[in-house]
């Protein structure tokens, strides 16, 4: 998507349509935020009601036409319906997506699979500020038209792209197809060699065990959510994973760059020659991620990164208390450098990360709508940091960053106490980490060295068991 930043900066957008009202422009932000929330509720159960492949075609069709409503908009409210529909189709997508990458990962490379979604998502969001700077050369209404225009070309590459791709085989299986499921798994391995057909065969067999265990037995209706001691773990940690994102600062950081970057002396075409060098950084970064995700695990490069964030949001407190606003252009420096940081602190681990792990922790019966309601929290979460923030920022200045000081704090005291980790595990695996009964005989999921193990059930809980005690000798 177009960032929203870029769209008021041209003046040919205002001019346009009038010089639009304060009001208004907020109006253009948030009923796209709206939309979007709208849509993480309903991509939950339509996740679940056409499956996974056919939710996201839906959610790219309609992110094309949103595309195509903006583009060719003649009065304010064409584009607001517009924005409605392109944030309704990005709520639809945002979380069903990740569902469908965990669905068909192999559980040894699930969370660079998933991250690789967010990956693309910072891509995306670097590009739009560079297309904001180039676009700031452009004349006329053309400055405005054709970056709006440019979303449409990855919502047609998405339409025409699903037809390749398969629908998840866990979804297939949760609705009794179990012959295409299996056509399904054997096709994403790699069946040329005798252990690829043999880990195909196990996973299948372990897959279609358990859900349909949790569907006559365990989970027989969706409210089990919020019934079950289990579930409602699983719901609080995704939530508050969900919260924890939005109160890093990120939106603020994210939102309001240009502003502070204004008020530290960086001025006119310069400023989207920052912004657009800022969205470098969470594509780096992000990447790095990508490294470790799957070795290192989740939930410590959450822990350390939210240590991280604390302190580099200490450091952009003080030092936009001192030099905002200034002549010293050494701390100005620093503070456009505490900003950078941010932007690849955040990125090491709540970036990419996120998605990985709402989409896993949750059983198949219960993962779409789970998934949407954690992402709606966020959605919710970030549009009143985008409400208050602006006001804030007018009332007490540089002390709203201890707001996320705080935040990002208690952030890290929940990782490092609360959270589970998933790496390494099948879908069906996780269901042990919180205490729940499996039907499955064998685990598939990767050991330590990244390989597949072959431990029966019996013997892979006295083996958790042993570096349980392991860990806290540590």
């Amino acid at each position: 998507m177009v960032d929203d930043a870029n769209d008021y900066k041209l003046t040919a957008f205002p001019r346009y349509f009038g010089f639009p009202s304060e009001n208004v422009i907020g109006a253009l932000v948030s009923t796209y935020s709206g939309g979007q929330g709208v849509g993480n509720l309903v991509g939950g159960w339509l996740g679940d009601f056409l499956g996974r492949k056919r939710t996201i075609w839906l959610a790219s069709t309609l992110a094309l036409l949103g595309a195509i409503l903006q583009t060719a908009a003649v009065n304010i409210p064409m584009f607001i319906v517009g924005r409605v529909i392109a944030g309704f189709a990005i709520g639809l997508v945002y979380a069903v997506a990740s569902i469908y990458n965990s669905e068909i990962a192999p559980p040894n490379i699930r969370g660079i699979m998933v991250a690789m979604q967010t990956l693309l998502i910072a891509s995306g969001y670097a590009l739009a500020n560079w297309i904001g700077v180039f676009g700031s050369f452009a004349s006329g209404n053309a400055a405005w038209r054709i970056p709006l225009g440019i979303q449409c070309v990855p919502a047609v590459i998405l339409i025409v792209g699903l037809f390749w791709l398969p629908e998840s085989p866990r979804w297939l299986l949760q609705k009794g197809r179990d012959t295409e499921a299996y056509i399904i798994v054997k096709r994403l391995h790699d069946s040329t060699t005798d252990e690829a057909r043999d880990f195909a065969e196990r996973e299948f067999t372990q897959m279609k065990q358990q859900i349909e265990y949790e569907r006559e037995v365990s989970i027989k209706s969706w409210t089990q959510l919020f019934t079950k001691p289990s579930n409602r773990r699983r719901l609080i940690l995704g939530i508050l994973l969900q919260v924890f994102l939005q109160t890093t600062g990120v939106n603020v950081v994210n939102y309001y760059q240009t502003q502070i970057f204004s008020s530290i002396g960086i001025a006119g075409r310069n400023v989207l020659w920052v912004s657009a060098a800022f969205g470098m950084i969470g594509v780096i970064s992000t990447a790095i991620c990508l490294t470790y995700i799957d070795k290192i695990g989740r939930v410590k490069p959450l822990a350390w990164t939210s240590v991280l964030l604390t302190i580099d949001m200490v450091l952009l407190m003080v030092f936009s208390k001192y030099y905002a606003n200034s002549t010293n252009k050494v701390g100005q420096g620093f503070t456009v450098a505490w900003i950078f940081l941010f932007s690849f602190i955040f990125s090491l681990g709540y970036n990419p990360i996120q998605l990985v792990y709402i989409a896993e922790i949750f059983p198949m019966a219960l993962r779409s709508r789970a998934t949407a309601i954690c992402a709606f929290s966020g959605t919710v979460t970030g549009l009143l940091f985008n409400q208050l923030s602006p006001k804030a920022f007018a009332a007490i200045s540089w002390r709203y960053y201890a707001v996320f000081v705080v935040c990002d704090a208690i952030a890290a005291a929940s990782f490092f106490l609360f959270f589970p980790e998933t790496k390494g595990k099948s879908l069906e695996e996780i269901a042990i980490v919180f205490g729940d009964e499996v039907a499955f005989t064998e685990f598939v999921g990767a050991g330590v060295d990244g390989m597949p193990q072959k431990n029966t059930v019996k013997e892979q809980l006295a083996a958790q068991q042993i570096e349980h005690v392991h860990d806290r000798q540590k």
